[in-house]
């Protein structure tokens, strides 16, 4: 009878082993887009930024992880522990620097307003432009609502959103050190210098590949052979005219932050 009831357990065991096995796996982001990687959000509402990332499960507050934030800020909670890693391991080795995260998740809504601004920006001036012109402007350092790498959990800006705070002082010392250190912890600068297309140079601009390189890729599948669809529901000023660029924008980064890069 006791051999009987020990083997029950045991099965009971393997089986609650398996269970936890196969939902931890099935929240991990795959190239299937399906399960709870995406919390209660549809794959294709999460990569295009629609949804809150204060109330979403999956994301965290930076600044709860120990790291320096000019204001709360929301990372998917496996990015943001790579980064107190990293930030750990760069204040050891520079210890007198100041580092801070000045953006992070940008959902759909605040990526909107940015447009916005910058396009009521350059509608009010005496030039006259046409929609394509403005787009282009737009699209030299800021991203379309639906396309900003922002919008997935596992990217973020620091310290100054200027390429020459990066030459000298802090600055400086803090790119030097990510350029040689930041892949032992999974970051990759998406936008490099060199490129021949999409957004300008950002050396604040740092992206946690792990996660980052799962959702670009899905975002290709979603919406490179139907671009509309990323603004199916929610219109912009310009949206017509700087849609059909989307995918390139998208897909211009470094090739060391991922293969979809190259697609």
């Amino acid at each position: 009878m006791r051999s009987s009831s020990n083997k029950t357990a045991a099965l009971c065991i393997a089986a609650a082993c398996i269970a936890f096995i196969l939902f931890f796996l099935s929240v991990l982001p795959g190239d299937e887009g399906t399960g709870p990687a995406y919390g209660a959000v549809s794959e294709a509402d999460y990569l295009r930024g629609k949804f809150d990332p204060v109330k979403h499960p999956l994301f965290v507050k930076v600044e709860a992880f120990g790291i320096p934030c000019d204001r709360p800020h929301y990372l998917r909670k496996e990015a943001a522990e790579a980064l107190a890693k990293m930030y750990a391991a760069m204040k050891k080795d520079i210890p007198n620097v100041k580092f801070w995260v000045q953006s992070s998740t940008r959902n759909w809504d605040v990526q909107k307003r940015i447009w916005e601004l910058r396009w009521r920006e350059l509608t009010s001036g005496k030039k006259k432009m046409g929609d394509r012109e403005i787009a282009a402007r737009i699209l030299r350092s800021s991203a379309m609502p639906g396309t900003s790498r922002h919008h997935w959990g596992a990217d973020f800006d620091i310290n100054i959103l200027r390429n020459a705070y990066y030459d000298s002082g802090d600055g400086r010392k803090i790119y030097a050190w990510l350029k040689v250190n930041a892949g032992r912890f999974g970051f990759c600068q998406p936008y490099t210098a060199g490129r021949k297309d999409g957004y300008m140079e950002e050396r604040w601009h740092w992206s946690y590949l792990p996660l980052a390189e799962v959702f670009q890729r899905r975002w290709n599948t979603h919406f490179r052979t139907e671009t509309g669809a990323v603004i199916k529901d929610g219109g912009f000023p310009g949206a017509d005219a700087a849609i059909e660029a989307a995918p390139v924008y998208v897909n211009s980064i470094n090739p060391a932050c991922g293969k979809a890069a190259s697609e």
